[in-house]
């Protein structure tokens, strides 16, 4: 079923880049997850490669292309929501893109920047090995009806 998911994905994202319709970095994540609920955690279990999850109101882009910087320069590979899709469809669309018609991922690490609201179901999907937090703003709580004391 996910050699159905992956390729149908990775043609759908090319048809959105050859159109100019996007980058095709959600629409093909956001169809693999209709088709197969479990499949980030089915890839990247398949893959057994270490994940790294980043939220933050700020600096998440920076924070991961210094992260994926050292990992290169330490001769590892890197799967990473590329274009700040930073839901569950954004990363099962980089996971599609980056990954064999087999599934398996040919990289050692996946490095993920993480919208703050999303992170608890990202969390039960993905079970990420690293952490990195970064900071939260009011105006990003406001997001949440959260009241401040």
């Amino acid at each position: 079923m996910n050699f159905l998911i992956i390729l149908l994905g990775k043609l759908l994202s090319s048809f959105i880049r050859l159109l100019n319709l996007g980058n095709g970095s959600t629409w093909p994540g956001h169809i693999a997850l209709l088709l197969n609920d479990n499949f980030i955690e089915q890839t990247l279990n398949k893959s057994k490669i270490k994940k790294v999850v980043i939220i933050g109101t700020n600096g998440k882009t920076t924070t991961s292309k210094l992260i994926r910087t050292i990992f290169k320069t330490n001769n590892s590979k890197s799967v990473y929501n590329m274009s700040g899709a930073n839901l569950l469809n954004g990363i099962a669309s980089s996971i599609i893109i980056s990954s064999k018609f087999d599934g398996k991922l040919k990289k050692d690490f996946a490095v993920f920047e993480i919208d703050e609201n999303a992170f608890p179901k990202v969390c039960e999907k993905i079970k990420p090995d690293f952490v990195i937090a970064l900071n939260l703003f009011r105006d990003q709580l406001d997001r949440y009806d959260l009241k401040m004391v």
